[in-house]
This record gives structure tokens, C-alpha cells and sequence, in this order.
């Protein structure tokens, strides 16, 4: 029998995603069953969910309202806390289930970040989630709890970017 594992992919550069998707894909070629629980982002229409939301196998669940308030006090922010907590049901349900042998919560770190779920109930669920299943977070500013909970933890670290030289986010590239 496999071990549990959990990845965390974390940090300001690109790619954190990205490196949860590719190994998503290696998960689907060898028969694995997943679940894509998505916090936050709230466009269905990205390549990644275009491509994995079609094919069998696939559980792709979105629980996002976009773009965050820039004032936290802000009362739009209750639809964003609303569909996070949603998402953290999915993901503990998930987490649970023995039906997904690979779990991918994107974004969580995000939501974790901005106070839209609470930390505790999704590192219980982590650290009893039965052995085989694979576990990839993601997303910047990864709490000490998480990163402590990952066997495996990478920090993508932003030396440049496109956007800051005028580049729009681009199909292929970054939807």
C-alpha cells in the first residue's frame, strides 16, 4: 500500500497551479480517480478546466466569486466566505471519501489566507486521510500549519513576469 502524501505548492511566483494540474494528469494516467476543488477562482472557461472537467474520472467542483473586495470589511465579502465554506464542505468530503485517490485543493491557501474558511477542520482532515490518497494545495502564503502537514512543499518564487511588462494574462499561458 501507498503512503499518504501531501504536496503543497506555494509562494509569489507562477506556477503553483500549473505544477498541481501536471501532476493531475499523472494521476488520470494510471487510472486514479480525482477530485478538483477550486477556491476563489470563479472562471469556467480556463484550458485546465475545459480539458480535465471533460474527461471521466474527473470531479471538477468551483467554489469561487472572483476577484476578492479590496476592503475586507466589505459586505460583498459574506458571498465570498458563503462559497469558500462550500468549498471546504467539498474538500473534507473529499478528503474523506475513498472514492478520489488524488485530491486537489487550488486556491486554498488563498482562501486559508484571507480568513474566507477556517484553518483547523482541513488540517484535521489532512492528517487523517487514509493512506494512497494524494493530497496538492495550493496557492501563496501558505500557512506554518499546512507547510508542517506536507511531506512535500515547493515555493515558487516570482523573478519576473509578463504582466509586469504589459502582457495580458493569455490563453496557453495563464487561462
Amino acid at each position: 500500500m501507498n503512503k499518504r502524501r501531501i504536496l503543497l505548492f506555494t509562494g509569489n511566483g507562477k506556477g503553483k497551479s500549473t505544477a498541481a494540474f501536471g501532476m493531475l494528469s499523472r494521476a488520470l494516467g494510471h487510472g486514479m480517480r480525482a477530485a478538483v476543488i477550486q477556491f476563489v477562482k470563479s472562471d469556467d472557461a480556463v484550458g485546465e478546466q475545459l480539458f480535465f472537467g471533460a474527461l471521466d474520472g474527473v470531479c471538477w467542483r468551483q467554489f469561487g466569486k472572483g476577484f476578492l473586495p479590496r476592503d475586507p470589511g466589505s459586505p460583498a465579502m459574506e458571498a465570498h466566505r458563503a462559497a469558500a465554506r462550500e468549498g471546504l464542505d467539498a474538500a473534507l468530503s473529499a478528503l474523506a471519501s475513498s472514492e478520489y485517490q488524488f485530491v486537489l485543493l487550488d486556491e486554498v491557501c488563498f482562501a486559508l489566507g484571507h480568513g474566507l474558511i477556517p484553518l483547523e477542520p482541513l488540517v484535521e482532515a489532512l492528517r487523517s486521510s487514509e493512506d494512497g490518497k494524494i493530497v496538492v494545495l495550493t496557492g501563496r502564503s501558505a500557512p506554518e500549519a499546512l507547510i508542517e502537514a506536507a511531506d512535500t512543499v515547493t515555493e515558487m518564487r516570482l523573478v519576473k513576469h509578463g504582466y509586469e511588462e504589459g502582457i495580458p494574462a493569455q490563453q496557453g499561458v495563464e487561462n
